[in-house]
Parts: structure tokens; sequence; C-alpha cells
């Protein structure tokens, strides 16, 4: 039998406090187990292109899943927030389900659809429960930097009731099916979007059941009070003032756009401000607010290094500035779909602004940055059609006292799709998946190494039927990842198909037979090269990491 509902719950011991708050991210990390579990796709089940998260009523966020990429965790709230908006809460019953990918309101680009659930409690509203994944089609032009608006980039989805007292609108499902082309993989995805938000709402309900509470309010009160007051100390401990950098980035078709970041620290506050970046580009590589915001923060957070989970008393004293009609404020149809080739710049350019100032909490730039990878888009000779995005990464930046961590998938934190599972969902073949060498900027603590990466399309009955559709990402064909404090830059990155160098963001046809080489930048060093540990110069040459030239280029060593 339930125990007896109060009008608000008493005050939380520290005990009952810390069960039930690890309890909250305990929920979100089921949320995203169910995710992965019974997605259709591989972007979600094995590469984690997903976020979760839980809200209170007030939508303040009170946990989300650690292990997803800040892409789609970040503007979950925002995203929470614009839902609502539409659809207030004296407008919502128990069992619906919301649905929307606004570009400006969420996560970016249309890719990323959204699903929220309200969580009712015998007629009251407790709280919210979000969850966003990529789905890798969404109609219109096939993941592509050429879209020249955002109405090219395909289905808009308003902000809809995609269940309607825990009814599918039927409606709704058949706009969505009918302007996608792999309809099963979308709608299952989609289902397996609201079987977790169904989860998390359930858990939510079962808090309150046990300690008798009518919501959650007073828990969450606590988890936010406490966690801004901690983040605000740690801001304390960090040197006063503006520090600032400027960086050029390459974008498709060889351009540069820049990207001006003024970091000040004021108080027990930081303001991050982008003012003076380029304005928004023709190539779709723009970036929304919210998204800026998104990798802005976390990129902050990670600098803070805080003892506890983000929630809304985390973000609080962290503002990010932009001004509208920049690439990393963009207005509206300004095309989005290639914004991670923007975005994930974003930690670097803080790392790099701030670095004089707290050199132990930043790292160098990762040439993991912008995200790598192939869409392809094809048939096999068995009739069944393929579509999906294989991720590649690069390496870490360099950190005081560490070397970077190769191959590491920062600060977009997605996994490097399996070759297991990239052969035996396109007809290809992985020729080599090796680490880079001599790829990693040098330093004092040198970066994470890259790596090589060539596939092959398959010939004959076990190749593709005709052409294939392709689009690749990448980045860092010009600028290379740059060093920090002394540290020396990485190389820049290649990119070539047939034998002949490309740039990332344009559709491209390949065929059965055709070669597609990555080299992928490692991380950028930390520190004079000339100060790094002998013995870490001997053992990187005497593992095949680095080439003597190089040891005695950048290290100043000789094997004796």
């Amino acid at each position: 039998m339930n125990a007896p509902d109060v009008k608000a719950p008493p005050a939380i011991d520290p005990v009952t406090l810390e069960m039930l708050w690890r309890r909250l991210v305990s929920i979100v990390g089921e949320l995203g187990s169910t995710l992965r579990r019974t997605s259709f796709s591989t972007v979600v089940r094995d590469i984690g292109d997903y976020g979760c998260a839980v809200f209170d009523a007030e939508t303040r966020l009170l946990a989300q899943t650690p292990d997803s990429t800040p892409g789609l965790c970040g503007p979950l709230g925002a995203m929470l927030r614009h839902l609502v908006d539409l659809h207030p809460p004296a407008t919502l019953a128990e069992g619906d389900v919301l649905i929307g990918n606004d570009p400006w309101a969420g996560s970016g680009h249309h890719n990323d659809v959204t699903i929220m659930v309200p969580v009712f409690r015998r007629g009251t509203l407790i709280g919210y429960v979000i969850t966003c994944c990529h789905h890798v089609d969404i109609g219109g032009r096939r993941a592509t930097t050429e879209s020249r608006d955002n109405y090219e980039e395909g289905l808009r989805i308003p902000a809809l009731k995609y269940h309607r007292a825990g009814e599918p609108n039927a409606d709704v499902v058949a706009f969505i099916a009918a302007n996608v082309r792999s309809h099963e993989t979308v709608l299952g995805d989609i289902g397996a979007q609201v079987a977790a938000c169904h989860v998390g709402a359930e858990r939510l309900r079962e808090i309150c059941d046990e300690m008798g509470w009518a919501s959650l309010k007073g828990l969450a009160d606590e988890i936010v009070t406490r966690s801004e007051a901690v983040t605000r100390a740690e801001i304390a401990k960090l040197p006063k003032g503006t520090w600032r950098h400027e960086a050029k980035i390459d974008i498709v078709g060889g351009e540069t756009v820049t990207l001006c970041t003024a970091v000040t620290i004021a108080g027990d506050e930081i303001t991050v401000d982008y003012s003076g970046s380029s304005p928004q580009v023709k190539p779709a590589i723009n970036c929304t607010l919210s998204y800026t915001s998104a990798y802005t923060t976390f990129g902050v957070l990670c600098m803070l290094d805080l003892p506890v989970a983000v929630n809304e008393g985390t973000l609080r004293p962290i503002k990010v500035v932009a001004e509208e009609g920049s690439v990393v404020h963009c207005r509206f149809p300004a095309p989005v779909f290639g914004r991670t080739a923007i975005g994930t710049f974003l930690p670097d350019l803080v790392y790099l602004a701030i670095a004089p100032a707290a050199p132990q909490r930043v790292c160098a730039a990762a040439g993991a940055t912008p995200m790598w990878g192939q869409y392809m888009f094809g048939k096999r000779h068995d009739g069944a059609d393929f579509a999906p995005f294989n991720v590649s990464s690069g390496g870490l930046g360099a950190r005081a006292g560490k070397d970077g961590v190769s191959c590491l998938a920062f600060p977009y934190n997605v996994g490097n799709t399996p070759v297991e599972v990239i052969e035996s969902e396109v007809p290809m073949i992985v020729e080599e998946r090796s680490l880079w060498e001599d790829s990693a900027g040098p330093g004092r603590f040198r970066g994470g190494f890259g790596q090589r990466y060539v596939l092959r399309l398959l010939e004959g009955e076990l190749g593709p039927v005709g052409d294939v559709l392709a689009s690749f990402r990448g980045g860092r064909f010009i600028y290379p990842p740059e060093g920090v404090l002394g540290g020396g830059p990485a190389p820049r990155g290649y990119l070539s198909i047939r034998g002949a160098s490309e740039d990332a963001g344009r559709q491209v046809i390949v065929r059965a037979g055709d070669r597609i080489v990555s080299h992928i930048p490692g991380g950028g060093g930390y520190g004079d090269p000339k100060a790094r540990d002998r013995e870490a110069v001997k053992a990187d040459l005497r593992n095949g990491l680095i080439t003597a030239d190089h040891a005695r280029t950048w290290y100043d060593y000789e094997e004796a």
C-alpha cells in the first residue's frame, strides 16, 4: 500500500538525498539502455548518437545520460521548453507523447528527432522524460552540406502529439512515413524512443510512490540548489578576467570561417562570447544558438570537473553569447545539416582561450574535431537497402601531465563504428584501420594519435547494385589541430576517393571497387616538446608510433 501523499516532501536527509540523486542518474542510464536495445539503426545501437534526460514539472533538468553526445543532450532543456510553450501543461494528458525536430529549439538539424512524455501521477504532472536520436534518413537531400536552405534538408516536424492519451496519432505517423525513405527504421527508432520515455516515466512515479510525495519539487530543489552552489564555488577558484582566442576553420570548398572566442570569469560566473565570428555561410554548416550553447557549456563543465552530475544547477552560472546572423547563431532558414563542422570546435576554442589563466584545466585541440565519417546510401544484390552512418575518430589533445588519448570521439562522444558492424551493413571491406604514425601533436605531453582508415566497396555479387550515393564528414584539411602552451600542432587531415584528394561535405557517387582513404589527425601537443621525457620518446619510437625523423625534428632525440 502506498504511503499517503503530502503536499510537499519534508526536508530530505543527506543519505536519502544521495540515494535518490544517484537513482535519477541510474534512471537515465536505464533510458539509454532501453533505447539502444530496442533501436533499429546502427547509429543509435552501435554509435550511441542519442540523448536522454528527466526534468521536473518546472522543466528543470534533474539528470541526463552521461555517455551521450553533448549536441543531443545539451539542447534537451531548450527543446522541452519549446514543446511546453506550444503545448502548455493544461493541454497535456496522461499517455500523451510529443514529437518535434526544430533545429532552432533543439539540437541543430532535422535528423535529430525529439520525443517527450509528460509524467503524471494520480492526475498531477510531476515531470517530463525526453529523448533525442539521430535519424540517418529524414527525407530531403541526403547528408550533404550543399542544401541551399533549411527547407531542402528534410522533414521539418513541428511540435505535435505523436500519441494522444495513449493512442498513436495515425495522421502524424503516416505523414512521417510518407516523407522518409527508410520508414521502417525511422518509425522503429521513434518507437524505441517512446518505449524509453515510458520506462523513465514509470521510474519517476515509483520514486513518488515510495516516498509518499505528491511531486518531485522538494528533491529537485535540493539537487539544483546544491549543484549551483558547488558550480559557483568551483568557478570562484579561477582567475578573474577575460581571455581571447581567434581560430580559422576550413569548411567545404576550401573556404575559411573565423571564430572569435572571449571567455570572461567574473565572480562565480563564466561567460563565453563569440561576438566577431564570421557571418552565417551558404554551405550547410551553420550552428543554431541552442547547439552552440550545448557544446560550449559541455566544454566549460569538462574544464570545471565538478563532483556532481550535470543538472539545472550546474548550468545556471554558465552563459553563452553570440551575434544573431553569425555562423554560431544563424537565422532561419539557414542550412544547418553539417553543423558539427563548426560546433564541435567550440570546447577547443574555450580551452585555447583560457589556457594561460588555467593551464592545469585544459587540453590542446582535438584531431577528432570535426567528426569524421561516411554516409552511404545504396542497394545490395539481395534487394536490401543500406543507409548507415560510419564514424571514425582522431586523437584527443594532450593534457597537463598526460598524453592525449588516441582515436577518442571528443567532444561529440559517440563510438567508433566497429569494423564488423560496417562490413555487415554495407557491401564493403575495411582494408586498414591503424594508428597513423607521427599524427600526434608533439609536446612535453603529446596528443593522442589519429588513424589511417581505408574502405573499399566490394565488387561482383558481394558488392552494391549500381551507384552508391555517399557524403563524407571530416576536416582540418587546411588548419591543423593546434597545440597549447608551447605544444606543436598535429598534421592536417587527408581524404581521398579513387586516389583523388577531396574535402568533406559534398555528395559523391562511389562504385564497386572504389577505395576511400582517410587520414584522421591526432590531437595537439601540450608544452615544449624538448621537455618531453626521453624514455617516453624512446617508447613511442620502439612502438612504431613516431618515426626517427619526427623524434629528431620535434624532440631533439637521436637513437643511441
